[in-house]
């Protein structure tokens, strides 16, 4: 994971009024060691993408998280800045994902990060509660979709109603109030399998993304005595009824 070193203790905890079920929304931030600016201040049972492979790309797994062109332009990865087509993060010397991609025909994009594969590895009952991403100049026409397991929407979180509840600006490549680090939590209701970026105008950029999970809790051997008991138990009274 990209260090956090500096923790930014003035969050801003609300409750999106942008979709149909509540998402608890912050904006605490640690600041990163390795100059990718900000980033998450969740440690525990998460896994971290920064985009940082050898020349731009995914570090997690393809079996892990499966990414995908949904339609538009496809996923890119640069650093620095092209005009037009894609401006780093603030204060992000790294590499970052940015969408629709140099050389696309379209200025829109929807690219879905899929993380059934990470969830199996977990073994069943294993769930994502949690999703934090370094939104860099973020845009009102950008916005993350959650979806299930079947591929049905749960969450839609708008670029417009993150900015107004951040009291931020659109677009702005460099100031604080529009490159925001963004944590999402969910209950156990609406957590997602997958989610997507969606952008209707050039472009969205991210860094930074961490997928946090739960997993099943396993019974204690003391629990699984006593439900072996339990079980031995209603069986013997059985037999002396049917007797």
């Amino acid at each position: 994971m990209k260090n956090a070193l500096v923790p930014w203790l003035a969050s801003v905890l609300l409750m999106s009024a942008s979709v149909t079920h509540a998402v608890e929304i912050t904006y605490a931030y640690a600041v990163a060691a390795d100059g990718s600016g900000k980033t998450s201040l969740q440690t525990n049972n998460v896994f971290v993408e920064t985009f940082d492979a050898p020349g731009g790309g995914p570090t997690m797994a393809a079996d892990m998280v499966a990414i995908s062109t949904v339609s538009g332009g496809a996923l890119g990865y640069a650093q620095g800045h092209l005009p037009g087509v894609y401006a780093a993060p603030a204060n992000d010397t790294t590499y970052f994902a940015y969408g629709p991609s140099a050389g696309s025909s379209t200025t829109s994009s929807e690219i879905n990060f899929n993380y059934t594969g990470l969830l199996n590895s977990l073994g069943g009952g294993a769930s994502l509660n949690y999703l934090g991403l370094y939104y860099g100049s973020i845009d009102m026409y950008n916005d993350l979709i959650f979806y299930n397991a079947v591929g049905a929407v749960i969450q839609t979180v708008t670029g417009a109603s993150l900015i107004d509840m951040f009291q931020g600006e659109p677009g702005n490549q460099n100031a604080d109030t529009s490159n925001i680090y963004v944590n999402l939590f969910f209950t156990p209701e609406e957590e997602f399998t997958s989610f997507s970026f969606r952008t209707t105008a050039r472009a969205f950029e991210v860094d930074n993304l961490v997928v946090g999970y739960n997993v099943a809790p396993v019974p204690e051997p003391a629990s699984l005595a006593l439900l072996g008991l339990g079980l031995a138990g209603l069986g013997l009274a059985r037999r002396r009824i049917s007797k």
